[in-house]
């Protein structure tokens, strides 16, 4: 018999236990409450101090990329998903590195950056088709949004593309979400917004954005909202447009007029024909088609610069128009034509730039009109000109985007306003966090609340279950025990010493008691039904008696005894000597027509072979040959009588021949028989 031996179990480890199972039930009540009731708030980015560029005056964003943080100036990019630095490289040679560096927005070391890991170089693929070109440095490396004092986010392995290249003067911070495929398209690296929104920092792919103006009160800044837009920054509207079919082109308005109104003139048409826009934060210009600059022209006096492609505005010329301060009004819609339109409108001073070397090969500065020639469609494009008059908000998931006139209201507060994602937009009893809710919050929310009182609930569960376990194992311990003590006493068990050594092996061979503790079957003798007398005791099968029964002097048996006869089987020897030979006509049979005789007399013929699957070979000899299937034919061939017997003398083996006709033989495989011919083929003399 085994003994029971109980777990070891401490109150010490089960109040451990109970404590850890109340921090892990409060636990799952924070996870709890926070994925299922928080969204996070959107990122609204803080932009920098500084208004750079070699084509006008641009408000920035500083981002920290590399470790340690290097920082670097950069424009909003809406068309590009990558984030573009100036490489160190660009300024190496010049005489004044410190003015290089300043003018660049700063520049990027590679060698510096610890979390550095190298792509490869590859084409600046953005504006191509306006005729930007340039290789970039591209690896993967950690960028943080917003500079000291303002920092935001900071991700990982994102991918960063280095570039010399004047032709982009400053860093792009990409905002599009679309995948950069760098071998194929099997593994894609996702955008920086992609990040956000799969590391829950942003409630969906959009943004709300705002180049910023300088030339509005004190200058303004630029706005860039992730995940939202800031409703302090634009004039509402019903508008809504949907993306273009075109994946480089998405972000596309119907541009139906262009008009012009100054002092002296009003409702000038600027646009023979209507035509699609692309808006694109990357470049700084309006693209327009040829008569429609030819129309700008005209209106305000500009003189185009073959040498440089720009309007280069003279002081004269310059001076003539902030006098007249003119407006443009561009009116969009969804369509070239008909249908519901908007209307945004920019002052001169949106116009009013100043370009610097090395901006399109340019030796000296010079003001300039942001309008440039396009070849064709697909070099229609809205740039950041446009957008320091324009608020744009993208909602990158349900593939549409809608356009705001700008609000220039003194003085008034930010209203950032999320964009759930769809899969958000229908959840229930949902809160909305914010940067400093955490700190500033002095009340619990119903998420929290229903978090809490989950995480009680399951403790005080978890605590009851423990209880109730730890007093039903003291008790059945001690029942155990009880048992043991008892068995112990009887003698049924073993020893303490042969309880604690389980035997290695059925014998041990330093003798004692090693046997297994097993189940064993009733001691009692076997009863025996032997067909001869008992000489081991037990009782014969004429002793037997049904229980109960007094006559017989034998014990009792549980049933009646059936036994087999008594007498043996005879046993039947075939003659040891050859039968007698039965002569016919005077003739005596063969040796061999004898013991085929025999053979059938006592033996019969075969029997069908049997299907066991253990012997399938053919028997050892054919059957003999019946009556019926012997063909008798005479000396002149011709077919005798049937159903002759197979002893039928035959011709003497001294090889005389007989003369009667009726002679017995078998019919040879040699002779012409048919297939199906009752006549056997085989002769059986064994």
């Amino acid at each position: 018999m085994l003994r029971f031996r109980a777990p070891r179990f401490s109150f010490g480890s089960f109040l451990l236990f109970t404590v850890f199972a109340i921090r892990l039930s409060f636990c799952l009540a924070d996870v709890l409450v926070e994925r299922s009731t928080v969204i996070p708030a959107p990122i609204s980015v803080t932009p920098d101090q500084n208004w750079d560029g070699i084509d006008g005056q641009w408000s920035t964003f500083t981002l920290r990329v590399g470790t340690p943080q290097q920082f670097v100036r950069t424009f909003v990019s809406t068309a590009s998903q990558q984030t573009w630095v100036v490489l160190a490289e660009s300024c190496s040679d010049k005489s004044n590195v410190g003015s290089c560096t300043q003018a660049r927005g700063w520049t990027y070391n590679v060698s510096q950056s610890s979390t550095w890991h190298q792509i490869g170089y590859y084409m600046l693929w953005t504006e191509r088709n306006l005729g930007y070109s340039g290789n970039g440095q591209y690896g993967y490396d950690t960028v943080g949004l917003g500079g000291l004092g303002a920092e935001g986010p900071t991700l990982k392995n994102t991918t960063v593309g280095g570039f010399e290249t004047t032709d982009f003067y400053l860093g792009i911070f990409g905002i599009n979400p679309k995948p950069t495929n760098f071998s194929d398209f099997n593994d894609p690296s996702p955008s920086y917004i992609t990040y956000l929104k799969e590391d829950n920092l942003i409630p969906s792919v959009s943004f709300g954005y705002t180049a910023g103006a300088q030339y509005r009160f004190t200058k303004v800044l630029a706005s860039l909202t992730l995940g939202g837009y800031d409703t302090s920054r634009f004039i509402p509207n019903n508008m809504t447009f949907d993306f273009a079919p075109d994946n480089e082109r998405d972000i596309v308005v119907g541009l139906q007029g262009i008009t012009m109104n100054d002092q002296t003139k009003s409702n000038i048409n600027l646009l023979p024909t209507p035509i699609f826009m692309y808006i694109d934060s990357t470049i700084p210009e309006i693209w327009l088609p040829l008569d429609a600059c030819k129309a700008f022209e005209s209106a305000f006096g500009l003189t185009y610069d073959n040498a440089t492609n720009l309007y280069l505005v003279n002081d004269v010329t310059h001076s003539q128009l902030l006098a007249e301060s003119a407006n443009v009004t561009f009116t969009l819609g969804r369509k070239t034509t008909g249908g519901e339109t908007i209307d945004i409108v920019l002052p001169y001073a949106a116009f009013d730039l100043v370009a610097k070397p090395p901006y399109r090969g340019l030796q000296n500065s010079s003001n300039y009109f942001p309008l440039r020639r396009a070849a064709n469609e697909s070099q229609y494009v809205f740039g950041r000109t446009f957008l320091q008059e324009a608020y744009l908000v993208v909602d990158w998931e349900r593939f549409n985007f809608s356009v705001y006139q700008c609000s220039w209201v003194f003085g008034e507060s930010s209203q950032i306003v999320p964009i759930l994602s769809p899969s958000l937009a229908n959840s229930t009893n949902t809160t909305i966090g914010t940067p400093n809710s955490s700190s500033s919050s002095k009340h619990l929310d119903t998420g929290k609340i229903i978090g809490i009182a989950v995480g009680v609930g399951l403790s005080v569960a978890i605590i009851a279950f423990l209880l109730i376990w730890w007093f039903w194992w003291r008790r059945h311990k001690a029942r155990v025990m009880a048992k043991l003590e008892a068995a112990e006493a009887n003698g049924d068990v073993p020893s303490e010493k042969s309880k604690d050594e389980a035997p290695n092996s059925p014998s041990s061979p330093t003798g004692g008691t090693n046997v297994f503790p097993k189940a064993e079957l009733p001691a009692d003798p076997p009863i025996k039904y032997e067909l001869c007398s008992g000489s081991d005791g037990t009782p014969k099968p004429e002793d037997a008696r049904l229980p109960g029964t007094p006559t017989s002097p034998g014990p009792d048996f549980p049933n009646p005894i059936s036994e087999a006869e008594g007498s043996e089987r005879k046993i039947y020897e075939m003659p040891g000597d050859i039968p007698p030979r039965l002569e016919a006509d005077g003739r005596q049979l063969s040796e061999k027509e004898s013991m085929v005789a025999r053979e059938r007399r006592y033996n019969g013929v075969d029997p069908v072979p049997s299907n066991s699957p253990i012997s399938e070979e053919t028997p050892r000899r054919l059957a003999l040959v019946s009556p019926s299937e012997v063909t008798i034919v005479n000396g002149r061939g011709l077919q005798a009588l049937q159903n002759v017997s197979p002893i039928t003398p035959r011709t003497p083996r001294d090889g005389r021949d007989l003369e009667a006709d009726n002679i017995l033989s078998p019919l040879s495989p040699m002779d012409g028989s048919t297939e199906g011919s009752s006549s056997r083929r085989r002769f059986s003399y064994e």
